[in-house]
């Protein structure tokens, strides 16, 4: 782009090239930043689309489970139906009943009875099983710690699995007492209380070595009542049960559905943590893994449509028990974006195309451009100068206007109260000297409430009066913030200046229902009498407490509520706090009257680094547009450094507060 400037005087190409390239960077600039966000926006598009196609692809899923698992609890009810409606069952009426289900459900492990046995029980209930022909020397079982099945041990009552189909090779099994296992027990004992079906977490199928799951329904003697639980363990006979083996079912479930790149876990939410998994699917191999470790190692990285939990997580109601689909999409789910990067060139491209055409377009309207700027920001200043000047006048105005009126209130206040005070003495003399007043004179004193008024008449007088005193100490701040009675160069008190100040933003200070109250620590010290422009130093305090104001309700708005103080003290936070101190400095030599120094510090925001050395800079702010207009500073700066020939400076930090330094000479000189 050398050509723009080989026009000029090689003199001003230095200048000329600083002003020209900083229009067409800032147009490339902006043209960037809206090559950027429109490849944003196309990103967030993508992305809300791949994100929506996870939620839609996840509640198929789970839809297509749960619809699968309750077709598979069918199986378990109808088993139950089966019990509860013949008078007497044997081993080839139950084989003969289940195994139409074992040929439809692939995923049933086994179907199974378990009965219920006392003690007392035990010998006639293995005598007749071994009857029927199928068993010799059958009796009740249970597996030792080596994994053998070995003859159960005396005990109350028994669970012993009665019959089971397929018959062969699981009849091993028959005669198990389900009460030596927690697992099955705990789902048995639950079906018997509840009357409904009961599940078992999940557990490793010992004969398929896969992980499995059985659910079991309580079946009670015909004709006894069950409506409440005692009634229910006096009249169970036993559960019927059936045990699934969980990959064959949820692959039935699965395999019509499209789940490229979507890996998902099943979770048993109502089991303990530490056994909590059951199974996890890979879609590279389509398999599943029902080793947690392994599943661990094979999971890609969290995606980034599973933030959050809702979008990839679903809830299964398995009988009484709660488990948890988890889809995890594998980064190829997402793929390239091709959108988004194309619209990021295209955008860059159209940018340095108009950025060029800009800088061959304002090289004649340059300094035109620089001067209505700098006139804009005097006229800005000017008027920020007269509406400061207009407020004062305003302020003393209404100062003067209030206080006539409260003045003449508050002087007749206590004569009210004299005249009050001798008209209930001279109703009390009349008391004295006429105890049986007339019956006209009762009902109008009752009809008044005239013991009411005697109590509360002088107390609405004294809070009369202590309204109008804060009336008046209102317009003298008022007052003493306008300095407009008095001449511009004056002998002041700054301490008074402050409170004026801050009775004016007192408002502001108060609690309200989006921040507590913003407490004011007031540290004076010994203050000679200051020479001044009392105004516009009144001026200056608004502007740097207003800006605290702002920077700690930002840090309110941002941080979390602290709704104890204990949990504030715990959590480092602090109250919000505005802190004043005054100091006087010593001059170096007796002509020297020395100086006073204002430190005005907050506790808000705090201001970055980068953004220390411009706070006192025209137009420059750090709040929201609309909500400043970057003069306040500025201003301050000027009255403190050339109209009083002192010093403002800031210290801050981000978390941390800011902290504003005000010096001026004790006597101005001339």
């Amino acid at each position: 782009m050398a050509f723009l400037f080989e026009s000029l005087p090689s003199i001003r190409r230095p200048r000329a090239i600083a002003r020209r390239y900083l229009p067409v960077g800032l147009s490339f600039a902006i043209g960037a930043a809206l090559s950027v966000a429109a490849a944003a926006f196309v990103w967030t598009w993508e992305h809300n689309t791949k994100q929506a196609l996870v939620a839609r692809r996840t509640d198929n899923l789970a839809v297509a489970l749960q619809r699968h698992i309750d077709e598979y609890i069918q199986a378990t009810e109808a088993l139950g139906n089966f019990y509860d409606a013949a008078d007497e069952i044997n081993l080839q009426d139950f084989q003969e009943f289940s195994q139409p289900f074992l040929e439809r459900y692939p995923g049933i492990f086994t179907m199974a009875w378990a009965q219920f046995v006392l003690r007392s029980e035990r010998a006639a209930y293995e005598q007749a099983i071994e009857a029927e022909g199928f068993f010799s020397n059958f009796s009740i079982i249970e597996s030792n710690e080596g994994g053998e099945f070995v003859t159960a041990p005396e005990r109350s009552q028994y669970f012993p699995i009665t019959y089971g189909t397929p018959f062969e090779p699981y009849r091993t099994t028959l005669g198990f007492d389900l009460s030596s296992d927690p697992k099955f027990f705990s789902a048995v004992e639950k079906g018997r209380d509840t009357g409904k079906i009961a599940a078992t977490p999940g557990f490793d199928l010992l004969v398929k070595a896969t992980k499995g799951l059985a659910l079991h329904r309580p079946v009670y003697r015909p004709g006894l009542p069950k409506d409440s639980l005692e009634t229910r363990r006096q009249s169970f006979l036993g559960s019927a049960y059936t045990v699934y083996q969980l990959p064959i079912m949820v692959w039935e479930a699965i395999e019509e559905l499209n789940l490229k790149y979507l890996d998902f876990y099943l979770i048993d939410a109502s089991a303990p943590v530490d056994n909590s998994f059951l199974l996890f699917y890979d879609s590279d191999s389509q398999e599943f893994i029902e080793d947690e470790e392994l599943a661990k190692q094979t999971e890609s990285k969290l995606s980034e449509f599973c933030r959050e939990e809702s979008n990839c997580s679903r809830k299964l109601l398995v009988a009484d028990r709660q488990w948890l689909l988890l889809i995890r999409p594998q980064p190829r789910f997402v793929g390239k974006r091709w959108e988004t990067e194309a619209t990021l060139a295209i955008g860059l491209l159209l940018s340095s195309m108009v950025a060029i055409y800009l800088g061959l377009s304002i090289r004649r309207t340059l300094d035109l451009e620089a001067a209505m700027e700098q006139l804009q920001k005097t006229q800005l200043q000017l008027l920020q100068v007269e509406k400061m000047s207009s407020l004062g006048e305003l302020v003393a105005g209404v100062a003067h206007e209030i206080n006539n009126p409260t003045s003449f209130i508050y002087g007749n206040i206590d004569h009210t109260s004299e005249y009050i005070k001798n008209l209930l003495e001279l109703i009390e003399l009349y008391r004295e000297q006429y105890p049986e007043p007339s019956e006209e004179i009762e009902e109008f004193a009752e009809e008044i409430e005239l013991e009411f008024i005697e109590q509360d008449l002088p107390k609405t007088l004294a809070s009369m009066k202590s309204g109008a005193e804060r009336i008046k100490n209102i317009v003298l701040s008022l007052r003493t913030f306008s300095h407009m009675d008095e001449s511009d160069l004056k002998t002041v008190e700054i301490h008074q200046g402050i409170d004026s100040t801050l009775m004016i933003l007192q408002s502001r200070l108060n609690p309200t229902a989006g921040h507590e109250e913003i407490a004011v620590v007031k540290e004076y010290g010994d203050l000679p009498p200051v020479e001044c422009y009392a105004g516009q130093l009144n001026q200056v305090f608004l502007n740097i407490i207003a800006n605290g104001i702002d920077a700690i309700k930002q840090r309110l708005s941002e941080q979390p509520e602290i709704e104890k103080e204990t949990d504030r003290e715990q959590s480092g936070i602090l109250a919000p706090e505005i802190r004043i101190r005054t100091e006087a400095i010593p001059g170096k030599n007796p002509e020297d009257a020395g100086r006073v120094a204002i430190i005005i510090a907050d506790n808000g925001v705090g201001i970055k680094k980068e953004n220390l050395d411009r706070v006192f800079n025209p137009f420059f702010t750090t709040k929201p547009v609309g909500s400043g207009t970057g003069l306040g500073l500025s201003i301050s700066y000027k009255i403190i450094a050339e109209k009083h020939g002192g010093n403002l400076e800031c210290v801050s930090e981000p978390g941390k507060g800011t902290e504003f330094i005000i010096e001026i000479p004790v006597k101005q000189t001339v």
